[in-house]
């Protein structure tokens, strides 16, 4: 046992090196111990000093040399052995082996004391498993073209192989570095394990406390279950597999400028920290499934950043969750999966591009989503997703102003709060069907080459704008939808036939309170359309898919629902056009019960009578809508009667006498004539002034029913003049 200097015994420190094979070689004393380290390997052979010698001349150098005894640059040294030792010194002076030449160092389940130097050093295999390092190891430059294995070994102090070469297998599984690390510009040729590593750092707060920067990774680089404090690989090439399965970054990560030229898997990786993935280039696919980009919670940065990065294969964020994120000018050249994937705050793709599938399948986005300028080559796919918004109050909750989707968009039952998808162009089908929209809407879309067609089948959308461009208008299909105050305009201003390009069916225009949809801004179009809206222009050879088929008795529902949402308004002269409209498809209806021989003949008879009364109501009075024409119909309905008076013979015969028909032109034959109306007008009034009256039996059933006629008609005069002053 040795001294430590305070009278206690040290039952850790190495013992003396042997008897010496002669005087010049190893002697006692440090000095001497250190003249044999510095003799040439044939040197030593030539002085009969063996591995075994230098060995033990090592250990007296560390355990009781000064700063000069210490110095041993240049050295070169056999396999040194410090297995199960307590390496310490006399005092804190580093071993000082900057260029030296180590064939091997082994130093398991040691605990090594003091600083270590080993820059530009060449060392073979490097074994420390198990071993508790409490100083720093200083190795910037060096070379380990062996193995270097540290399972389970502690680090407590700096630790530096900035410039470094590992040609053989680098493996620090389970080991823990509790102060700053560096591989800054390392390049590890052989593979690369750290599984279940914790690189904490401790001496600072705010920079990086473990730095691979520039590192080059050339084989399978194995990061699984590894714990980081602040970390950087900027600029590192990962050549093979980068694998960070289930790694947790405590602190801010940055891999700003990486390259991954093969499989990047951070699958369930956490970064609590801020984290950087910005101009990284993906040259493989890449995995972030489950993947947690907490974020510090900052106001001014972005909590992960991936902006403009590329990813050259197929990239997986399925089930991923972030905070304030942007993927701004990102490429995304492979599938994109974000099936299912959460951004609890801001998310923006502004200027991306995606040259394969983009899937975002039920993503939720609770704050803002900025998709502006972004490429979609191939199919986009939201289906399901929810945008909530509500971070501010200025922009737009979710915006796709000026995307160019070059194939199908996929909104199918979207959850949208409010959204901006002007000078939007589209490619392919777009579907946004049984899609939200709870607040807001800004749509203006045009086709990039063919006639587009936008699904709004059973959409709901509350409020906002659908504007047609200035060329190539756009079709939107409405059947089922729930329309709320949506403002329907022409970027041109040619507003004459914007409905062309509406198609209403069973179209919900009451549904939101206080939100109706107003038909008054069109009534020019559709005074000159007749007042339909159940159908749009189609282009030459078009076969859609339509949602309901347009039978009379769906077309009368919808315009059910249009005078329904006229009323809501206040608007009475457009809800009584489509009141008439409604009617005239319910005539349609019945009359094609009546034609259906699978019905019962009651139920047939029921509907003949209902067509009937329809028609009748409709060429008298026009539902109502029409006082002028029952008008006119009350003034000259007893003009009908008057030539079966005149010319119907004796059945017919009346005290206002008969004629023939050569004589209608005479003097004597006008006069009759004149005789014959005013009993006509006499019976239909029932003023009945006695001097005249019916003769034949059919001359008396027909003065009946003018009187009865005359009721109607009068009725229906009142009716249709308080509908119209309703107006």
């Amino acid at each position: 046992m040795t001294d430590r200097g305070d009278g206690s015994p040290d039952s850790g420190a190495v013992e003396a090196p042997g008897a010496a094979a002669d005087a010049g070689q190893a002697g006692d004393g440090p000095a001497a111990a250190a003249a044999v380290l510095h003799l040439s390997p044939d040197e030593r052979a030539e002085r009969g000093v063996d591995d075994d010698d230098v060995r033990e001349a090592f250990l007296t150098v560390v355990r009781e040399g000064d700063a000069e005894a210490k110095d041993l640059r240049g050295v070169e040294l056999p396999a040194i052995e410090l297995d199960r030792l307590t390496v310490e010194g006399a005092d804190r002076h580093p071993v000082d082996l900057r260029g030296a030449t180590v064939e091997s160092l082994s130093a398991t389940f040691a605990t090594v004391r003091l600083p270590i130097r080993l820059d530009e050093a060449t060392l073979g295999d490097v074994t420390l498993d198990e071993a508790h390092v409490e100083e720093a190891i200083l190795a910037d430059g060096a070379t380990v073209t062996g193995d270097f294995e540290a399972f389970e070994a502690t680090f407590a102090g700096d630790v530096e192989f900035e410039g470094a070469t590992f040609e053989g297998r680098f493996d620090v599984d389970e080991s823990t570095f509790t102060n700053d690390v560096s591989f800054d510009g390392a390049t590890f040729e052989g593979v690369a394990e750290a599984r279940g590593a914790e690189f904490y750092g401790a001496s600072n707060l705010l920079d990086d406390n473990t730095s691979f920067t520039g590192a080059t990774f050339a084989d399978l680089a194995d990061f699984r279950q590894t714990t980081f404090g602040f970390t950087h690989f900027e600029r590192a090439t990962f050549a093979g597999e980068a694998d960070f399965q289930e790694a947790r970054f405590d602190g801010d990560a940055e891999f700003d400028e990486a390259v991954f030229e093969g499989f990047a898997d951070f699958d369930e990786a956490r970064f609590d920290g801020d984290t950087g993935f910005a101009d990284v280039a993906f040259e493989g696919d890449a995995d972030f499934r489950g993947a947690a980009f907490s974020g510090r919670e900052r106001a001014l940065d972005e909590d992960v950043t991936f902006e403009r990065s590329t990813f050259a294969g197929d990239v997986d964020f399925r089930h991923a969750r972030f905070r304030f994120v942007s993927f701004g000018e990102v490429a995304f050249e492979g599938v994109a999966h974000f099936e299912e994937a959460e951004f609890d705050a801001d998310a923006t793709f502004a200027g991306a591009t995606f040259a394969a599938e983009a899937d975002f399948d039920e993503t939720r986005f609770r704050e803002d989503a900025d998709f502006s300028g972004v490429e979609f080559t191939a199919r986009a796919v939201f289906r399901g997703a929810e945008f909530s918004g509500g971070a501010n109050f200025l922009e737009d909750d979710l915006t796709f102003e000026a995307a160019h989707f070059g194939a199908d968009a996929d909104f199918h039952n979207a959850e949208i709060t409010s959204a901006n998808f002007v000078d939007t162009a589209f490619g392919g089908e777009i579907d946004f069907s049984g899609a939200r929209f709870s607040e807001r809407i800004d749509f203006e879309a045009s086709q990039v080459e063919g006639d587009a067609w936008v699904d709004f089948t059973r959409a709901k959308i509350r409020s906002g704008e659908i504007a047609q461009p200035a060329d190539d208008w756009v079709r939107y299909d409405l059947t089922l939808a729930s329309l709320g105050d949506v403002d329907l305009v022409a970027a041109d201003g040619d507003h004459r036939r914007l409905l062309d390009f509406f198609r209403f069916c069973r179209t919900e225009f009451t549904e939101f309170d206080g939100h109706e949809f107003d038909f008054s801004g069109h009534r020019q179009y559709l005074d000159r359309n007749a007042w339909a809206i159940h159908e749009f222009h189609e282009p030459p050879d078009a076969d859609p898919d339509y949602a309901l088929e347009m039978t009379p008795e769906v077309i009368e529902t919808t315009y059910l629902k249009a005078k329904q949402s006229a009323a809501a308004v206040g608007d009475m002269k457009v809800a009584g056009e489509f009141r008439v409209k409604r009617q005239q498809f319910s005539r349609k209806e019945n009359l094609r019960v009546v034609r259906d021989s699978s019905q019962d003949l009651w139920t047939r008879v029921k509907n003949f009578g209902r067509a009937a009364e329809n028609y009748f109501l409709g060429v008298t009075c026009g539902h109502g809508m029409r006082p002028i024409r029952i008008g006119f119909a009350f003034v000259l309905a007893p003009l009908l009667y008057v030539p079966l008076y005149a010319f119907g013979g004796g059945p017919f015969r009346t005290a206002a006498g008969q004629l023939s028909a050569a004589e209608a032109f005479t003097a004597e034959g006008l006069a009759t004539l004149f005789e014959v109306a005013r009993f006509s007008y006499i019976s239909y009034t029932t003023i009945g002034y006695g001097f005249l009256g019916p003769e034949g039996r059919a001359a008396e059933v027909l003065a009946a029913s003018e009187a009865y006629l005359s009721v109607v008609l009068s009725a229906l005069l009142v009716y249709a003049l308080v509908k119209r002053s309703e107006m």
